[in-house]
């Protein structure tokens, strides 16, 4: 069976926010109200996948095998979609089959441009058969003229029909995508395989069909490309939201007091580092979407130049050296600036952060967990505190748990990660220092100014010979009166634009993509093992209580479930 994130993550948050829902009424009325106050669900809009090719490539066949069946997709020979069908998959995605392009019917290429504009993943079918020139132009249409190549998967159908040498299809693949061969990838596979494998009755033939179908690989490349580009980040907070009230909840049953103290004091570290996780995120994208539009203003202000050089009645190409050259600074400048503000960004978030886990270490459940006898657990810093959310059990004579030891390490061990420590020096070495450090040391990337020049060359000079790159009669602009051929020019000279955008924005966003890949590294380093050892501690604590009820179990189940999805959206490939 196929497991698509873009579906199960969705599915995850829907069943288990309707679980929790059901368990928490259960509560007295103020703890219910509390808790499914933390159980806010933002509605999302759905994500679309658009599938895409010419007639006859298996569109619709592999959207049947992707839902496993669940899309009543109509399969036939001929030029079976005649418009664009919206199948919503259990109310969670949008898979959108388009009419098959170059099929001699302009109304089928208008419906596919339209649904390709607002996709959020595309899927471009291609038969074993290969490209032809039409697919071909269709194909970089896509990557140049949309700007899709990065949410786009190129898919090899019904490759169980015909035998290819090994190397034969990637080089197909390679020559039609041209330019961006090594950022779009591709699978093969053979959808109706795969329907087959699902009615077989003997059991061992179903899985090697299933096996041999390759869905599989068509699975794992939309999931991968779901989350580069962060397309699954939708649905982490909800997740998050989730494991948070149910794991509060449970706290809140605990009939020992000194319990309720250290699973609270343990689900606030945990929220505070959920919370700063995904704030830093915010802010790490909000400085890569400043760093792209950057980008794009350097870019068209080069395309201006050129094209003002293009139209004028003697062209002087000299001075696209001097638009070359400010393009370069320009994308230069940029790098800089999206480089600092990176570093700036996790500087200030981690202060923040600093300050928050003082406040958690002066709560009252840190005071009543030092009057414990686990003595010296937390250095409370001079924060007044409210003593009236600490209520008096009355004992005279309190014992020491036996989860006491493992929790005195741990907060202890999170203080000086990520608190005050001793004193400033003691600081220096805690982890939010240690990710400032390496976040400052990491190795940048930038443009290759020589590719400025060449592409800016290839709009005016080599296009104006109308036989290089991106061939065009400018010299017959200037005289046509015909409208149709105003028409194919201006729409020609806009998809050179695009292409030359598309070309540097490639760049802008691999730059944007390798940097923050690596600040991410060394924060979820750090937030992970953070976030592992408070779980560690919260089970050690479980593990010493007895089961005081059905609920308390059910909702203990729904946070792993929630913590287990989390953790699967963060998979890398």
């Amino acid at each position: 069976m196929n497991d698509l994130l873009f579906h199960a993550a969705p599915a995850a948050v829907s069943r288990l926010s309707q679980r929790l829902t059901a368990l928490l009424d259960q509560l007295p009325s103020d703890e219910r109200s509390k808790f499914l106050g933390l159980l806010v669900i933002d509605e999302h809009e759905r994500p679309r996948m658009v599938f895409t090719g010419q007639y006859s490539s298996g569109k619709s066949t592999l959207i049947r095998a992707l839902t496993n069946e669940a899309a009543e997709v109509v399969i036939d020979s001929a030029v079976a979609t005649d418009q664009v069908q919206v199948f919503d998959w259990d109310g969670l995605v949008d898979l959108v089959d388009t009419p098959g392009v170059q099929a001699g019917l302009s109304d089928h290429d208008r419906l596919a441009e339209d649904a390709l504009r607002s996709a959020d993943l595309v899927l471009f079918a291609v038969t074993v058969d290969l490209f032809d020139d039409g697919s071909v132009e269709h194909l970089r249409h896509i990557t140049e003229d949309l700007r899709k190549a990065p949410q786009l998967v190129v898919v090899i159908t019904k490759s169980r029909t015909l035998h290819a040498a090994a190397g034969v299809r990637e080089a197909a693949v390679r020559a039609a995508l041209g330019t961006f061969a090594d950022q779009v990838p591709w699978v093969e596979c053979d959808a109706k395989t795969y329907l087959d494998g699902l009615h077989e009755n003997d059991q061992l033939r179903a899985s090697r069909r299933l096996e041999a179908s390759g869905m599989a690989e068509v699975t794992d490349a939309i999931n991968r490309i779901a989350r580069e580009r962060g397309e699954l980040a939708r649905f982490c907070v909800p997740l998050q939201q989730i494991a948070l009230a149910a794991g509060e909840a449970s706290a809140a049953l605990a009939d020992d007091p000194d319990e309720q103290a250290i699973l609270t004091v343990l689900a606030r570290q945990r929220r505070a580092l959920t919370n700063r996780r995904g704030l830093l995120e915010s802010a790490l994208e909000r400085e890569a979407s400043e760093f792209r539009s950057a980008c794009i203003h350097a870019v068209e202000t080069l395309a201006d130049a050129a094209e003002s050089i293009e139209e004028s009645e003697n062209p002087d190409w000299s001075k696209l050296d001097a638009a070359s050259d400010a393009l370069n600074t320009k994308l230069s400048v940029a790098n800089q600036r999206f480089t600092d503000g990176v570093h700036t960004v996790v500087s200030s978030q981690l202060a923040d952060f600093t300050s928050e886990v003082r406040e958690i270490e002066a709560s009252p459940y840190a005071h009543q967990l030092r009057e414990l006898e686990v003595q010296g657990v937390v250095e409370v810093q001079a924060i007044p505190a409210d003593t009236g959310m600490v209520h008096d059990t009355g004992r005279k004579q309190r014992r020491r748990p036996t989860w006491g030891p493992k929790a005195a390490e741990h907060l202890k061990g999170f203080q000086k990660a990520w608190g005050a420590g001793d004193g400033l020096k003691q600081a220096a070495g805690s982890s939010g220092h240690q990710i400032v450090y390496k976040v400052g040391k990491l190795a940048g990337w930038n443009f290759e100014p020589w590719q400025a020049v060449r592409w800016a060359n290839n709009i005016g000079k080599f296009a104006k010979a109308g036989a290089f790159v991106l061939p065009v009669a400018l010299e017959a602009y200037a005289v046509v009166s015909d409208e149709r051929e105003e028409v194919r020019v201006a729409k020609e000279k806009l998809r050179r634009r695009n292409a030359l955008v598309g070309r540097v924005l490639a760049r802008c966003d691999d730059i944007a993509w390798s940097t923050l890949t690596q600040v991410r590294m060394e924060l979820d380093a750090e937030f992970d093992a953070a976030v592992r050892e408070i779980d560690n501690v919260n089970a050690s604590v479980r593990a010493n209580q007895t089961l005081r009820s059905d609920l308390t179990r059910d909702l203990g189940a729904i946070q792993s479930e929630a913590i287990e999805m989390l953790d699967r959206l963060g998979e890398t490939s």
